[in-house]
C-alpha cells in the first residue's frame, strides 16, 4: 500500500485530497495546527500535530513515504523545509496559484485593482504562459518564488499545481456565498459587471483531489493548470445557485465596471475571462474531471447553508469576509438601481 503524507490536511483542499487518496488505497497521514477534525470528517486518515511555522517536519515523516503533498508551502523556506525530507520520500505535489501567470506588460492578479492593471492573458492560459519573477513582495510573487527553488533543488519529482479560484465544503472563502448569502435574504436582484459574463476559472476541491491523486500516483515532476473543465460566468453561477436554492433572481447587466461604492463588487467580477488550459493534465495524466461545477455545488452549498446556520457568516467564512467594501449592501443596490437602466437576465 502506498504512503502519502499530507501537509496542510485540514482545510478544504487538505480534507478532499486526504479523502481521494485513502479512495485510492493509500495510507495517509496528514498535518492538523490546532484540532484535529472529526473522524467522520476524512475517514482512514490518521492525523499529527503540526505548527508548520514552530514544529519540525522530518521527525513526523516516515522512511519510504512514497508522496507528500504539501498543502501550504507559501513562502521559500517552507519550501526548503519541505526539501529537507530528502531521501525519506518518493515524490512531491505541491500546491502553488494561477494568479503566478503574468501577461505580455507584466500584469498579474496582484496588479489587478482596476481595469487598466487586470492581466489580459489568452483564453485559455496555458502552463507555457510567462509568470511574475520570483520575490518576497506579494502572494504570487512568493508563490512564483517557491516553484523556482522546488524544480531547482528538490532530490525527487515534484508536480506543482497551479489552481484556480477553490470551491467546496469547509471553504473559508467561499466566493459563491455572494449569490447564496442573497438567496437566503431573500433579494431578488443583483447587479453584475462586465455583464456577468467572463469567467475566473474555479476548481472544485473534489476534481482538485484527483489531479493532484494522479499526479502522486504517476510520481510526475510537471506544471499543471487546475480548474473545472466548465468554467462558468458569473451570471451563470448565479444562475446555478438559483437552481440549486430553488430560487429566481434578476441579474442586472452592467456593460463595465460599475461606478458605486458597494454595488456589484463580488468576488467573481473580472473585465476579461480568466481561464486556465487543462489539456495537458488530460494528456499526461490521463484526467477526467470527476464532477462538473454545478454537480460540486451542489454539495457545497448544501454544506455552507448548514454551517451559517445560527452562527455569523463572517466567522464561518473569514477569507471572504476581509474583502474590502460591504457586499451585501442592499440599500446601495437599491439606489442604483433606482438611478440607471438595465438589463436584466
Amino acid at each position: 500500500m502506498p504512503r502519502a503524507f499530507v501537509i496542510g490536511g485540514r482545510g478544504q483542499s487538505g480534507l478532499a485530497i486526504s479523502q481521494r487518496l485513502v479512495a485510492g488505497g493509500w495510507a495517509v497521514t496528514a498535518t492538523a495546527n490546532g484540532t484535529e477534525p472529526d473522524a467522520g470528517v476524512a475517514p482512514g486518515v490518521r492525523w499529527v500535530a503540526f505548527d508548520r511555522a514552530n514544529d519540525e517536519l522530518a521527525p513526523l515523516v516516515e522512511e519510504g513515504t512514497d508522496a507528500v503533498v504539501d498543502v501550504t508551502s507559501f513562502t521559500v523556506d517552507l519550501a526548503r523545509q519541505l526539501i529537507g525530507l530528502g531521501e525519506r520520500v518518493g515524490c512531491a505535489v505541491v500546491l502553488s496559484t494561477l494568479s503566478v501567470y503574468s501577461d505580455a506588460e507584466g500584469r498579474s492578479l496582484d496588479t489587478a485593482e482596476d481595469d487598466a492593471g487586470f492581466p489580459d492573458w489568452p483564453v485559455p492560459i496555458p502552463e507555457s504562459q510567462p509568470t511574475l519573477p520570483p520575490g518576497a513582495d506579494g502572494y504570487s510573487e512568493r508563490k512564483a518564488a517557491v516553484e523556482q527553488v522546488l524544480r531547482d533543488e528538490a532530490p525527487w519529482p515534484v508536480a506543482i499545481m497551479r489552481p484556480g479560484a477553490i470551491h467546496g465544503r469547509h471553504s473559508r472563502h467561499l466566493r459563491e456565498w455572494y449569490f447564496l448569502k442573497r438567496a437566503l435574504d431573500g433579494r431578488r436582484t443583483v447587479v453584475l459587471p462586465y455583464e456577468g459574463a467572463h469567467p475566473f476559472q474555479p476548481i472544485a476541491t473534489v476534481n482538485l483531489a484527483e489531479l493532484v491523486a494522479l499526479a502522486a500516483e504517476q510520481r510526475s515532476g510537471l506544471t499543471f493548470n487546475c480548474g473545472d473543465l466548465d468554467p462558468p460566468s458569473p451570471a451563470e453561477i448565479s444562475s446555478i445557485v438559483d437552481d440549486l436554492m430553488d430560487f429566481r433572481t434578476e441579474r442586472v447587466l452592467v456593460p463595465g465596471a460599475v461606478e458605486a461604492e458597494n454595488v456589484g463588487n463580488h468576488p467573481w467580477a473580472a473585465p476579461r475571462p480568466v481561464v486556465s488550459d487543462m489539456t495537458l493534465a488530460e494528456q499526461e495524466l490521463g484526467y477526467r474531471q470527476p464532477a462538473t461545477y454545478a454537480e460540486a455545488l451542489r454539495d457545497t452549498v448544501a454544506w455552507a447553508v448548514e454551517a451559517v446556520a445560527g452562527a455569523e457568516w463572517h466567522e464561518v467564512f473569514p477569507t471572504l469576509a476581509r474583502y474590502p467594501g460591504d457586499m451585501f449592501d442592499y440599500a446601495a443596490e437599491d439606489a442604483f438601481l433606482s438611478s440607471h437602466p438595465s438589463t436584466g437576465a
